[in-house]
């Protein structure tokens, strides 16, 4: 049996087509009997609340009680002593002398104030009775809405199943009102009997609840920085990655998702010099970014960025650097819902490289040599009868056109995402479960992954003061490799000239009419793609959560979780041997060209566990215009960490898969094992008060200890303070009425950060693998690797942030403004030890300071004209970044590559490019005019012009490292982000674009150099500096290749950097609902079509290269590719 209350059980939109399905299945499985008159009860209660008695009569029949709470209170106490008696008879006991009535519908009792003496006066004048039907924005009758006469609240009465109602009046004004929606008034016309009215749902946030640590809170009464994503946001993206999907959505946590790469995530910037990584929380549980990624977004119900101090401090030392919260979806009280959502898509690159024809690539060697040698000539590597052979195709065994990429990837790929859950429950045990299914072909032929997830959550109320839930959540990715995967990176470095398979069958031997080098031949795409190696690789993660609410009095709850995180990856690869390729013209094996290592099998096994136990005490107090809320609380954590790892070769047969039938155990990787373990405590607490709840104060505190640090050093204390102003509840601004929410809020604290501390980094470590010199003869022996540090601490942030929230013209548009101030200090950072100590390891001590300012702001504009209804919002965020001190070890270069360089520098941004900056290329006439500078030899007309950063350098001088400097960064100034839902009538348009800005991409020099490695080049190089086109600002510098070594153009420059600013539409979709009346006669709740697309538009600021994509990362970003994608999706629900 099914019990409802309107109030207490159904949503803000309630739908017809649920109540009726519902009524129909309790129709369908009891007697005919079950509504007739005959039915009685009986109930003995005296002095109890009326919600007591209406949960008895329920619960006797199949009766259910409608009202609303705004007019009828539940804790009015009431006396019924009833024997066998009729529904009536209970229901006259109830509502005697209560100032209540009650009218039965069906099965349904309607209860309202009553007002039977006024309403007879009243009738005594003029009357009228009006009619009519109260429905939402959809076109659905709103059951339970309050009607009454305006300035006569004792005269009204509430819609019925279809919506309608009937109301006598003397007055011309109703006024129309539900739960979630704008209250009406409604003008009575004259001669006007029946009216349409159309309820318009209350967008305002005074009742938003957003989810923080260790609870919710009301979005209004929020004093730090915190931002909402609904599932709605995401779950129809065919981005899998729930990472990447919430990128742009959020101003101030940047999201860097790379073709091939793990997406990255920081909040306001970076923050020290190693992992910037934020906290993930998923159902009160520590996770990480992996569980998070791979949630599967229908079963998510709403994710909050903690972004500032006073809501992260009570995460203390893992909330350095923001904070994911993560709710997942729970049942409710309703009849079991199943709903299924799943497409089918294609995906295509979003990027090739776009690389030169093979006579091209021909015709420019020929420029490249002659620039190096023009003595020589102007065919020097072809003739023209060559070149002539590559464009018409007539000798492919000598002189093809090979484009790898058309060779070896699959450039239409299908994707396709399953997700069907099932949710409901009783008043006593609620349910939500879900499976889902994600398959992914790859580009690269014979690559495939999956994923399936499982999600269940259980709460069941024992008593009234007791709660217990649970919780389990499993994700389990493979991935299936069946044969062998070329380099993407070697579609470039393997020209164009390069035979990929001769006529009689053999793999290339010949490049351009001559041999190929042994480098050609063995980076063959097509060759690899070959091989007999295969790979697989599962990885599981598990997390089970038990926990309890305990209500032992009146606003205390108690609250206890034992969490259970388990990660597991297992991982076998197997490389087959392969023969030596035969030479075109003789049939002999070429040296270098086959296998130099026997087959070899590898296995390698991870696992990690996190145990956490968490009891909190939440206390809320209201002392008239007083409140006062109280958490505190502890908490426990345990991690593991194994890892077990083997290498076999010399198996008898490529068939093989146990790795046991190796016949020898590897020398480079024998077996081996690693294990790692840490603890911490924690004790935390909260206070907020707020007064006229107008005024809001919140304070914060947490202390952490950890196993990594000395027990001298162990615990860390983390503050925070956050006090709001909302303004607009003031009497003076109650004449201001187009502003509807003012509220000015600000925050400090100090948060830690043990992200980048090593499990032992202040023991002394010892290694074996050294070597003594005893009497002439190495002896093995043990030596100090690392050396006690007893002082290392806590890196620290201290976060200072001021914001305002507001809502203008009756709540149509929202504003959330952040200005932010980021210091942190103890960062880690390593010194040099003298190598006459023998110390391996370079110590780190708590030494770098780093700053972080920025600027956020999101907006959003929402109305509706008639049947069309459209939202519109947008983020900005700007982050401005710089290293404060490096206690004395500045100007550190790091390598970001063979030649791209990074600084860390005081005053400067982490992540500075550091290289030459250049002024375009030198002309004829400045060489002429001795107007340049030396770089290992005299320029010629062409090369690059290398600026000195050094004071009265004269002309002539040499370029030196000295003349580097700052000449970029790969971090944006800024980030943003547009949302635009359109719907009309049953149709859906919405679509999702997210930008960076005053960022670029450094790429190595064989991407940007032609023939750099003998890479082909590409139609960037087509915009080349010649002597036809000797233009100084020309894209591309002069070209060498061939033998030449020469060096001059390839020193890392900001000719190696391209602006990577960009705008993406990163999703666009349409949706058709289609109508209910359809859908009910078809047995469904609801149903609706889709149709999706994904990064279909990029908006570009480069105009040299064009054929990268511009989220690739730095170095050799031609190594992984983007993906566009469309498809075809469905959602329905029974």
């Amino acid at each position: 049996m099914k019990k409802c209350n309107l109030r207490l059980f159904y949503p803000q939109k309630v739908r017809k087509h649920v109540f009726c399905a519902f009524m129909a299945c309790i129709a369908c499985s009891m007697p005919v009997s079950a509504f007739t008159q005959g039915s009685t009860l009986s109930l003995k209660k005296t002095n109890v609340s009326m919600y007591s008695v209406m949960q008895e009569v329920e619960q006797q029949s199949e009766y259910t009680f409608f009202y609303n709470d705004n007019q009828v209170k539940l804790s009015k106490k009431v006396s019924v002593n009833a024997t066998n008696a009729s529904i009536e008879q209970v229901l006259d006991q109830m509502f005697k002398d209560s100032g209540y009535t009650y009218k039965i519908v069906n099965n349904q009792i309607l209860v309202s104030l009553a007002g039977v003496e006024k309403v007879a006066e009243r009738q005594q004048q003029q009357t009228k009775t009006i009619k009519g039907c109260v429905k939402d924005a959809f076109g659905e009758p709103i059951i339970g809405a309050s009607v009454f006469e305006k300035g006569v609240p004792n005269n009204g009465t509430v819609t019925d199943l279809d919506g309608n109602f009937s109301l006598t009046i003397s007055g011309n004004e109703l006024q129309i009102s539900y739960i979630g929606y704008l209250p009406q008034i409604l003008k009575v016309k004259s001669g006007v009997a029946s009216y349409n009215v159309t309820l318009k749902e209350d967008s305002k946030t005074l009742d938003e609840v957003v989810v923080i640590g260790y609870g919710t809170q009301k979005k209004v009464n929020l004093t730090g920085s915190v931002a909402s994503v609904s599932t709605d946001e995401i779950k129809d993206r065919v981005q899998t990655n729930v990472l990447s999907a919430v990128q742009g959505t959020v101003p101030g946590v940047t999201i860097i998702s790379r073709p091939g790469s793990t997406p990255s995530i920081n909040f306001r910037g970076r923050g020290n010099l190693g992992t910037s990584a934020p906290l993930y929380v998923i159902d009160g549980a520590i996770a990480d970014a992996t569980v998070f990624s791979n949630l599967d977004p229908n079963t998510i119900e709403s994710i909050s960025f903690l972004k500032d101090a006073a809501s992260s401090a009570i995460y203390g030392s893992r909330a350095a650097y923001g904070v994911v919260l993560v709710t997942t979806k729970g049942g409710k009280t309703e009849r079991m819902n199943v709903s299924y959502s799943g497409y089918v898509g294609v995906k295509t690159p979003t990027y090739l490289p776009d690389v030169l024809d093979s006579w091209d690539y021909a015709t420019l060697l020929n420029e490249a040599k002659y620039n190096v040698n023009p003595a020589g000539g102007k065919n020097q590597a072809y003739t023209d009868e060559e070149i002539g052979w590559f464009r018409d195709g007539s000798k492919p065994d000598y002189y093809p056109n090979t484009n790898w990429a058309d060779l070896v990837l699959d450039k239409h790929v299908l994707t396709t995402q399953h997700s069907l859950n099932f949710s409901g429950g009783t008043d006593k045990v609620r349910f939500f479960s879900g499976v889902g299914y994600v398959w992914n072909d790859n580009f690269m032929p014979g690559v495939t992954d999956d994923r399936y997830n499982f999600n269940i959550n259980l709460q069941s109320d024992i008593t009234k003061w007791l709660t217990l839930k649970t919780g389990v959540k499993y994700i389990r990715n493979s991935s299936n490799t069946k044969n062998g995967t070329p380099w993407m990176a070697n579609f470039v470095l393997v020209p164009s000239i390069m035979v990929a398979r001769q006529s009689n069958g053999e793999w290339g031997s010949i490049a351009g009419g001559k041999d190929a080098t042994q480098t050609f031949m063995n980076s063959n795409p097509l060759r690899t793609l070959s091989f007999d190696n295969w790979s697989k690789s599962r990885t599981e993660n598990t997390m089970y959560d038990l926990g309890f609410d305990l209500k032992p009095v009146n606003n205390l709850v108690i609250s206890g979780q034992l969490d259970y995180k388990r990660y597991e990856y297992k991982s076998k690869s197997y490389s087959a041997e392969y023969p030596a390729i035969k030479h075109f013209e003789t049939g002999k094996e070429i040296p270098g060209t086959g296998s130099s290592n026997p087959n070899a099998m590898t296995m390698q096994w991870v696992s990690n566990s996190n145990l956490m136990t968490t009891l909190t005490a939440k206390y809320d107090l209201n002392l008239g215009q007083h409140a006062i809320n109280f958490l505190v609380g502890t908490s426990y954590e345990h991690y593991n960490y194994e890892r077990l790892y083997s290498k076999r070769t010399d198996f008898v047969s490529d068939g093989l898969e146990d790795i046991e039938q190796g016949n020898n155990v590897s020398k480079e990787l024998p077996d081996g094992s690693g294990i790692v373990e840490s603890k911490m405590l924690s004790y935390f607490g909260r206070l907020n008060y707020s007064y006229k709840n107008r005024y809001l104060f919140e304070a914060n505190l947490r202390a952490d200890a950890s196993s990594r640090f000395h027990k001298d050093n162990r615990w860390g204390w983390f503050p925070s303070f956050s006090a709001g102003w909302r303004i607009s509840e003031e009497s003076f601004m109650k004449p201001v009425d187009w502003i509807n929410n003012l509220k000015l809020r600000a925050s400090y604290g100090t948060l830690g950060n043990i992200n980048n501390v090593g499990y032992y980094d202040y023991f002394e470590l010892l290694t074996s693998g050294a070597d003594y010199n005893f009497n002439d003869e190495a002896v093995k022996g043990v030596l100090e690797a690392q050396i006690t540090n007893k002082t290392l601490g806590w890196e620290t942030v201290a976060l200072a942030d001021i914001g305002i929230d507001a809502d203008f013209f009756g709540n149509k548009l929202s504003v959330t403004a952040d200005y932010y101030i980021k210091n942190t200090k103890d960062i880690l950072l390593g010194y040099n030890v003298a190598v006459e100590t023998g110390i391996w390891t370079q110590p780190v001590m708590n030494l770098a300071k780093v700053r972080n300012t920025g600027f956020e702001l999101a907006a959003t504009y929402r109305d509706k004209i008639g049947d069309f209804s459209y939202s519109i919002s947008g983020n900005i965020a700007t982050n401005n970044n710089k290293i404060k001190s490096l206690a004395g070890s500045d100007n550190m270069i790091q390598n970001g590559g063979d030649v791209v360089r990074y600084i860390l520098k005081e005053g400067e941004a982490i992540g500075s490019y550091y290289g030459l900056k250049t002024d375009g290329l030198y002309t004829q006439e400045e060489i002429d005019a001795g107007h340049y500078y030396m770089y290992g030899r005299k320029p010629k007309a062409g090369d690059i012009k290398y600026v000195p950063q050094r004071e009265d350098v004269e002309w002539g001088s040499s370029i030196t490292d000295d003349d580097r400097t700052i000449i970029g960064k790969d971090v944006p100034d800024f980030t943003y982000g547009v949302n635009i839902n359109l719907q009309w009538k049953n149709f859906e348009l919405s679509a999702f674009g997210q930008g960076v800005s005053g960022t670029s991409v450094a790429f190595e020099s064989e991407q940007v150099f032609a023939f750099m490695l003998n890479s082909n080049p590409r139609k960037y190089h087509l915009s080349r500096w010649n002597e036809d086109n000797p233009n100084p600002n020309a894209a591309c510098p002069r070209l060498y290749g061939g033998t030449s070594m020469d060096e001059y153009n390839k020193h890392f420059s900001d000719y190696e950097l391209f602006d990577a600013d960009y705008f993406r539409i990163k999703t666009i979709s349409l949706g058709y609902m289609i109508p209910q009346t359809v859908v009910t006669k078809w047995g469904l709740s609801s149903l609706k079509f889709f149709v999706t697309g994904e990064n279909l538009f990029t908006f570009r600021a480069d105009k040299d290269m064009k054929d990268f994509d511009p989220e690739s990362s730095t170095g050799r970003g031609l190594g992984a590719y983007g993906a566009k994608s469309v498809a075809f999706g469905v959602n329905v629900s029974f």
